[in-house]
């Protein structure tokens, strides 16, 4: 495990200079920072299983280092692909498929204007970093500030190849730089702003799954002809740790100790802004602290009103800012709560418990803050110590019985809620995405939009030379350019896109999380069944649309079908969402079912945004 010490060494160092080192542009509030992401595969065992298939870490970690920058900030990031030349290559008709050796890294949520070439999609924004080699991604955080992530956008690897991108709202909301000011040391007055939030301090919440077998394995199942649905994972993880088996944890012969369960340490008498990351690829996953209600405050990097819920529903890719008001008693020395979370929006067959567990535990802070170091690096990279514990409180919360159908969405508001020209208006038309499966006569089964299954292209478009513009008179009823490939959008035009699901005549209807590259989106209206545009086409249920990049489509409650009737290939329609953005950003965009097996299964399109605009982005 030298290699993985050595690994980590090296990215703090660099994460140090990142800080450290700033480079001032124009804008004399921007900074450059400098990342280093060392791609390797390496033995892991985060839920002491005693599993040790070899899986892709992130300089020798999972979770990988965290990434926090300032609104405006500039961002190199250098991700080194250091995986053997030697792979298992996927069936051709595999979407992301590549090789297991290849890789990119996706900043999730980030929008990345005027840089398409760093959003890290294979074949779309750029060629796979093959293996021995590099990739620098190099964009600015333009006006966006809250909680995403990083994570691979090849196969399945994602499930271990994560990380949090924090974007500050200012240099008053971040932590580092108010534990930096001596004078506010032992303030307790809510130092830190954001919006209208004051809070003390912040801690990450990386919600993840864990498959007893390697990334490549399951997806040549997935992909492959013996397909018979997707496998629940092994174990659900909290910043990147849990115990399969409380009564059988076994110490592997890579590491000769187990982590055993996540503690996340507060002092019992601060606010925190508890940031909740769903780095989990598959299923939606709800989240509760036993005794704490959740006030939620930001959605996928839009601060939203406080609402105050019992738990949090986060599908694939969804991220959230709760505020946590701990015990008020300043007597109280230390007590611990139960963190515990269930599976969600599974088949009636399936068990929704989870192992997915961790602790809240209250510790008195007066002398941690004291040991800091006055020099600014030490304290940028000050860790809270890491606790091993292999025991989660009995107490915990009790979820509903059944899912909760579209959660507490009608609830949430913006902050910023002024009338939004793009709402106001109509769009100059409506792109519907009916997505369906079907196993292919070769037994593979593929999930399919408007009948076309997404396959990596043959040539990266983004960078393909004399690529014709395309004819917007041959674009399909639903705006799908056959030849290209891709749906095109003109430059500032406002969409509206129907997320139609639907399921098999013999299976039950799936909750599908749709996730956007370069916007975020409103929706703007939901529904049961199949979205007719006649009677649909004006609806807008949703009380206060906001700003997001995640968006569950719901399955609709199970309707009172004759299904005996229906042919083993026809579909039954499950439920729509509506979604509307502008389209002012350049580029060549994935937009896919966050759930990823169902992305590599085909449940992606692209969009081709303002080609004649690329060009003149450096060198389009």
């Amino acid at each position: 495990m030298l290699r993985s010490f050595l690994f980590t060494l090296i990215t703090s160092f660099v994460i140090v200079l990142a800080h450290a080192g700033n480079i001032h542009h124009n804008d004399k509030h921007s900074m450059t920072h400098f990342f280093e992401l060392n791609i390797t595969r390496e033995f892991h065992d985060p839920d002491c299983s005693g599993y040790t298939g070899p899986k892709l870490l992130i300089n020798g970690q999972m979770p990988g280092p965290p990434i926090q920058v300032t609104k405006g900030d500039h961002v190199r990031m250098l991700v080194r692909n250091m995986l053997p030349a030697k792979s298992i290559k996927f069936t051709k008709s595999s979407a992301m498929g590549g090789s297991s050796n290849e890789i990119t890294i996706h900043v999730h949520g980030i929008r990345q204007f005027g840089s398409p070439e760093s959003d890290g999609v294979p074949y779309l924004t750029q060629d796979p970093i093959q293996a021995g080699e590099s990739y620098l991604y190099e964009f600015q955080v333009i006006d966006q500030a809250g909680t995403y992530f990083y994570h691979a956008h090849v196969g399945l690897v994602s499930e271990s190849v994560f990380g949090e991108f924090v974007v500050y709202e200012s240099e008053k909301a971040r932590p580092d730089a108010y534990l930096s000011n001596q004078n506010h040391l032992h303030h307790h007055g809510h130092g830190l702003i954001a919006g209208p939030y004051h809070y003390d301090d912040e801690r990450t919440i990386l919600l993840s799954e864990w498959w007893h077998e390697t990334a490549e394995e399951l997806g040549t199942y997935l992909l492959g002809p013996s397909f018979a649905g997707i496998p629940a994972p092994s174990s659900i993880l909290i910043n990147g740790r849990t115990i399969y088996q409380p009564n059988n944890v076994t110490q592997t012969k890579e590491k000769d100790y187990c982590q055993g369960y996540s503690v996340i340490e507060v002092d019992p008498i601060k606010r925190y802004r508890l940031r909740v990351i769903g780095g989990n690829i598959y299923e939606t996953i709800s989240f509760a602290i036993n005794d704490h209600p959740l006030t939620v405050i930001e959605v996928d990097g839009t601060l939203v009103k406080p609402y105050t819920v019992p738990y949090l529903e986060v599908s694939p890719g969804q991220r959230f800012s709760v505020l946590l008001e701990p015990c008020s008693d300043e007597h109280q020395k230390e007590k611990e709560y139960a963190i515990n979370t269930i599976r969600d929006w599974l088949n009636p067959q399936d068990n929704p418990s989870s192992n997915g567990l961790a602790v809240l535990r209250y510790t008195t802070h007066q002398n941690k803050i004291s040991n800091i170091n006055e020099d600014q690096n030490n304290i940028i990279n000050k860790k809270e110590q890491e606790v091993t514990t292999f025991y989660v409180p009995e107490n915990r919360f009790k979820f509903p019985g059944q899912s909760k159908l579209y959660w507490y969405w009608n609830n949430l508001e913006p902050v910023d809620d002024y009338n939004n020209k793009i709402l106001e208006q109509e769009a100059s038309r409506t792109i519907v995405l009916e997505a369906t499966a079907a196993r292919l006569p070769s037994k593979e089964v593929r999930w399919f939009i408007n009948n076309v299954t997404f396959v990596d292209p043959n040539k990266t478009i983004l960078t393909e030379p004399d690529r014709p513009l395309p004819d917007y008179s041959k674009l399909t009823k639903n705006g799908y350019d056959p030849e290209l490939g891709t749906y095109p959008l003109k430059y500032n035009e406002v969409v509206d896109i129907v997320l139609q699901s639907t399921r098999p005549a013999n299976q039950a209807c799936n909750i599908h999380p749709w996730h956007t590259h370069g916007h975020s989106f409103y929706e703007i209206a939901y529904g049961d069944g199949l979205y007719n545009e006649e009677k649909d086409g004006s609806l807008r249920n949703v009380p206060h649309p906001f700003l997001r990049d995640v968006v569950p489509v719901y399955p609709s409650p199970e309707l009172d079908l004759e299904v005996a009737s229906l042919a083993s290939n026809d579909s039954i329609y499950c439920g729509w969402s509506k979604i509307r953005l502008i389209a002012d950003n350049p580029g060549i965009w994935a937009m896919h079912c966050h759930n990823t097996p169902h992305m590599i299964m085909g449940m992606m399109i692209a969009l081709e945004e303002a080609p004649e605009e690329l060009k003149k982005l450096k060198h389009y």
